[in-house]
């Protein structure tokens, strides 16, 4: 089984981010008089972008009336909190190194917005991953197959039999079918198997490592 080209999720898939998620959701809402989540309901809020994040945390959902307000001023705490306690999982950072060596091209398809997306991509995977697609309020978001299309443009990568997908969620595992991609789904990240268990991906992997015997 050879891959040339791999597009990975971020949050759940390279990055631990839920403590960081949850202490900023949680510090909006406790700034707005609103009650707080536990770090797990924030594990299950999360994977379809920061308006769906605040929407499920908030108790009158999108109906709030200071929505926008709320939404606009927790993704500027968020992106200036992002990297107190998020961090790769194990083996991603030597695993990626290892993918790039071998020539394999590399991008990220992801749900957060664009500027968060921007920052942690320089932080943790540049120079072997520099490119990033993340929400940028224009295009549609997963599992939507148009941010893969465009990752796919940006690495000039036409032949899709040869790409493979990525992810931790039941969005991302629809998203790669809607692309026509193969895919593979991590079990560490901000799923249950349960809730995986459903779809038929290439492989489930426990750890990230185990990518380099498939590309």
């Amino acid at each position: 089984m050879t891959y040339d080209t791999i597009l990975f999720d971020l949050d759940g898939t390279l990055l631990y981010t839920l403590e960081d998620l949850t202490d900023s959701i949680n510090y909006m809402l406790d700034k707005y008089g609103f009650p707080t989540h536990s770090i797990d309901n924030v594990r299950r809020f999360v994977g379809n972008g920061l308006r769906k994040l605040v929407e499920r945390a908030l108790p009158e959902g999108a109906d709030y009336e200071n929505f926008e307000e709320f939404l606009k001023e927790f993704i500027e705490y968020y992106n200036c909190h992002n990297l107190i306690k998020t961090k790769p999982y194990d083996g991603v950072i030597e695993t990626t190194e290892k993918l790039a060596a071998k020539g394999i091209k590399m991008a990220i398809v992801t749900n957060k917005g664009q500027t968060a997306s921007d920052s942690l991509i320089e932080d943790f995977f540049a120079p072997h991953i520099t490119i990033v697609v993340g929400d940028d309020g224009i295009h549609k978001r997963k599992p939507d197959p148009e941010p893969i299309e465009i990752a796919l443009k940006k690495l000039g990568v036409t032949d899709k039999s040869k790409v493979l997908y990525v992810g931790d969620s039941e969005v991302d595992a629809t998203t790669a079918e809607n692309a026509g991609l193969d895919y593979i789904l991590c079990t560490y990240g901000f799923r249950d198997m349960e809730d995986l268990e459903v779809f038929k991906p290439v492989k489930y992997i426990n750890n990230f490592s185990d990518l380099l015997y498939l590309a």
